[in-house]
């Protein structure tokens, strides 16, 4: 019996040595494996970095407007206005999902301008109903390519005027509305654009107008679009635009990407730049001032195809600007005075990602900062990079018949992801 007691207590004794190592090894083949595992983690996202894989706008934060699923398809977006349909101008349907046509004034009475004061028919009207634009619409029904049409406002007293009486605001739904639906329009894009910032009445009013809009149109088409452009240094100021509000009433935001300088700029310097030193103004600050306020499947990136030209007092960049002097270079103006000079010179901003050509006309030294292939393309991967829902273009005609940004388009389009 004895003997029996400490056979048992023996094989007891063995029976727990067994468990214990078994539980060992099971432990140490855990935690190998989680270290292998995290081990094989940082070094895929290390090639990553690397590699410039991964953005160098959201790889140090996060960026909590962005959607939880992936885009499957990015908005390509062309503006195209009247002067543009007068001259003739090629329209690129198949590379393009809206066409915006610009635009039809609205004003403090909420009525759409269609004649002058004299009773004229406007040259914006004109070309909204004519045989051109009726043609572009037959050639986008073809490629699927949603029309809309651009409402637009630059006057402060008039937009406020419009937007807080009942009344205005009431007849400029009720033409708005009709006028998509009498035209079988895809959508609106509103275009008030304040040259002051707004206050809250201001604000408000402006929500609730976008709100009315929206509910009208989709009472009649579910489908239909609205769409709201904002400037793109206006964002950062919380009592410019309530973008938290306009982001959730609005199927799309297009940030006016354009426009760092301007014409009457002091200083030479460029359209859209990407980046900028010493905390100027850039997309990279406008769209990080969006994250949490706007989701980025809404956010639209809208940029230039030109940019502007200066006399300038010296050939330095952001050299000062000679009063008066600034005007409009348009894609096809710079490619046709590169294939025309042999005097130029050319330079790149790695910082804006900005191309500039300096050179001397009639004793006078010129400067443009426009758009080429190269900086257009990093704006593609910079929406891409922050998972915006696409790109709008400010304008369609300003490329002329140079193919090569459609060709860059077109691949923006077929690697979308």
């Amino acid at each position: 019996m004895l003997h029996q007691f400490r056979l048992n207590q023996e094989h007891d004794h063995n029976r727990k040595h067994e468990i214990a190592i078994y539980l060992f090894l099971s432990l140490t083949s855990i935690i190998l494996g989680l270290i292998f595992y995290t081990i094989d983690n940082y070094s895929e996202v290390f090639q990553l970095v690397n590699s410039r894989q991964l953005s160098p706008v959201t790889q140090n934060h996060e960026n909590p407007n962005q959607s939880n699923t992936k885009l499957k398809h990015r908005e390509t977006i062309g503006f195209l206005p009247s002067w543009s349909i007068a001259q003739n101008a090629k329209v690129h349907t198949e590379y393009l999902d809206q066409i915006i046509y610009f635009g039809i004034g609205i004003d403090e009475t909420g009525t759409l301008m269609k004649i002058d004061n004299v009773g004229n028919e406007l040259i914006e009207w004109k070309y909204f109903y004519g045989n051109e634009f009726k043609n572009i619409r037959k050639s986008a029904k073809q490629t699927n390519t949603k029309i809309l049409i651009a409402i637009k406002n630059f006057d402060n007293v008039s937009i406020d005027t419009l937007i807080s009486s009942d009344s205005n605001r009431n007849r400029a739904i009720l033409q708005i509305s009709r006028l998509v639906n009498d035209y079988d329009l895809d959508g609106v894009n509103i275009d008030f654009e304040y040259f002051t910032q707004t206050d809250f009445p201001t604000m408000k009013f402006y929500n609730q107008f976008l709100h009315e809009l929206s509910e009208s149109l989709k009472e009649t088409n579910s489908e239909s679009i609205i769409s709201v452009d904002v400037n793109a240094t206006a964002v950062y100021h919380d009592n410019a635009y309530d973008m938290v509000k306009i982001g959730d009433v609005v199927d799309q935001v297009i940030v006016m990407g354009y426009d760092f300088h301007r014409p009457i700029s002091t200083n030479a310097g460029p359209v859209a730049p990407l980046d900028s030193e010493g905390g100027a103004p850039s997309l990279l600050q406008t769209i990080n001032s969006l994250r949490g306020r706007v989701e980025s499947n809404r956010v639209i990136l809208g940029i230039p195809l030109y940019g502007y030209e200066w006399q300038t007092y010296t050939i330095d960049y952001a050299s000062k600007t000679v009063p008066d002097s600034g005007a409009i270079a348009t894609y096809k103006r710079v490619q046709e005075l590169l294939t025309n000079r042999d005097d130029l010179q050319l330079s790149y901003d790695p910082v804006s990602q900005s191309p500039r050509i300096t050179y001397f006309q009639n004793g006078l030294i010129k400067q443009i900062y426009y758009e080429d292939d190269k900086s257009i393309q990093k704006k593609l991967e910079f929406i891409k990079e922050n998972e915006l829902a696409g790109v709008a273009l400010w304008t369609l005609g300003y490329e002329g018949d140079y193919i090569e940004p459609w060709n860059i388009i077109k691949d923006f389009r077929t690697n979308a992801l």
